[in-house]
């Protein structure tokens, strides 16, 4: 296994390659990167032109990207929700360096306030019948294997559940609603068309579901029933501005933008063990 500071170091090295800042013509970077990245390349993006790059970003799940680039699309960088698509790239030789981690994030749930969810009582309001529960399709986006690792915690302290609620889910994964708003948001609009009850989300995008619907709650996920969350990069193009884009997330200044965008910086304490 490769010592933790041999991928940064290469990355540093590709990175050394600086164009002269204030170039005339800015080298563009292509990144492919989770939707639930948004905020964050968008927060970069000034950062990144002011030192030589036009940021091209493609956003969608991180499944669904890797297998993109796997088929055939070029793309300078993955930014993905998990380590697995980065290091499926690393093994095909599709990357330059092992998968690079640059940030974390919690998962939560997002409810109707009138099901008083809360820790004690969820698996309990979970497993009702008539509750409908609304996740990401697994292996298309991570959101989605994130929320049937909960389910499997969850199975430990209910047995039964995670096949129950695995059951729920599946059949919502390419619920879409009848119609969103221009810059409206998609799982809000299935809870305002009254399409689902319970959506299994990132803590980093459910204030942005809150906010857009009507009387909705979010709640993280408990320790015990929590998977942990781990975003990672491919590098894919031995292009020096692209190692300056990760080089560029993974700086002090870069980390305080993932701060911002709601996720967990890698400079935090890490997260306490399972209760």
């Amino acid at each position: 296994m490769l010592p933790a500071w041999r991928p940064l170091a290469c990355l540093a090295a590709t990175a050394l390659t600086l164009a002269t800042p204030g170039e005339a013509v800015a080298e563009e970077v292509d990144v492919y990167a989770a939707g639930s990245l948004r905020t964050l390349v968008a927060a970069l993006h000034d950062r990144a032109a002011a030192m030589g790059m036009d940021v091209k970003a493609t956003f969608g799940g991180s499944g669904s990207l890797r297998d993109r680039i796997e088929n055939g699309e070029t793309a300078d960088l993955l930014l993905s929700a998990d380590m697995a698509s980065p290091a499926a790239l690393a093994a095909s030789g599709r990357a330059l360096l092992p998968p690079i981690a640059f940030a974390r994030n919690r998962m939560c749930l997002v409810a109707r306030q009138s099901l008083r969810l809360a820790p004690a009582n969820m698996i309990e309001t979970l497993l009702e019948k008539t509750i409908r529960i609304k996740t990401s399709e697994p292996i298309a986006d991570p959101s989605g294997d994130y929320a049937m690792a909960m389910f499997d915690l969850m199975d430990r302290a209910s047995p039964g559940a995670a096949q129950a609620l695995r059951a729920k889910s599946s059949g919502l994964w390419h619920m879409s609603a009848p119609s969103i708003s221009p810059g409206g948001n998609a799982t809000a609009a299935l809870f305002e068309a009254g399409l689902i009850d319970v959506a299994v989300t990132y803590c980093s995008g459910s204030e942005a579901i809150v906010r857009a619907g009507t009387d909705l709650v979010a709640l993280p996920v408990p320790a015990r029933f929590a998977p942990r969350p781990l975003f990672g990069l491919a590098l894919l193009s031995a292009r020096p501005a692209a190692a300056r884009f990760a080089l560029l997330l993974l700086s002090q200044e870069g980390q305080a933008a993932v701060r911002k965008a709601g996720l967990i910086p890698l400079l935090d304490q890490p997260l306490p063990d399972r209760s």
